[in-house]
């Protein structure tokens, strides 16, 4: 049990045993109970918020790394979903001239698609079969482009030539 102790002070009012009786009696005094943890104050320790603010820059960092590469997806989706259609398209308009000239030829899609190009490579094949025979297939490669090359799609046909002609 805890026992308080009590110091009377004497008459005599001199500043030094004033003061010293005092420190004393606050020394002596021991009507309160023990701390038990070093801080009494409220609030928090620099240690904890530095704490704090390090888990919010982590899970900062993590939305904005997350947030780049869903906009990065959205973007792959895009062109992943816009480009066949653009190649299948072009395809037609080369199938539909079959005179057009081989080699290569390039162009964009105008307007309606300013961040799209195209390339087509028209190439004859001629491969030999067992019985001494030729079949002559013309290779049309459709490229689209997106962003100046940095997304690419290819649509690949062959043509048999007419055995006939």
């Amino acid at each position: 049990m805890w026992k308080t102790i009590t110091i009377i002070a004497s008459p005599i009012r001199s500043n030094h045993f004033w003061r010293a009786s005092k420190s004393m009696r606050n020394i002596l005094n021991t009507d309160h109970a023990p701390r038990t943890s070093f801080r009494q104050a409220p609030g928090f320790t620099l240690l904890e918020v530095m704490v704090a603010i390090a888990i919010i820059a982590i899970v900062l960092v993590s939305i904005m790394r997350l947030q780049g590469q869903t906009i990065g997806m959205n973007e792959s989706f895009r062109f992943y979903t816009q480009a066949p259609l653009l190649a299948n398209a072009r395809m037609g308009e080369v199938l539909l001239d079959p005179e057009g000239a081989g080699g290569s030829t390039s162009g964009d899609f105008g307007e309606a698609f300013a961040e799209y190009g195209w390339q087509v490579d028209r190439e004859t094949l001629i491969i030999e079969v067992p019985e001494g025979d030729t079949i002559e297939l013309e290779k049309i490669d459709v490229l689209i482009l997106f962003d100046n090359g940095r997304m690419k799609y290819r649509l690949r046909h062959f043509i048999a030539s007419d055995p006939e002609a």
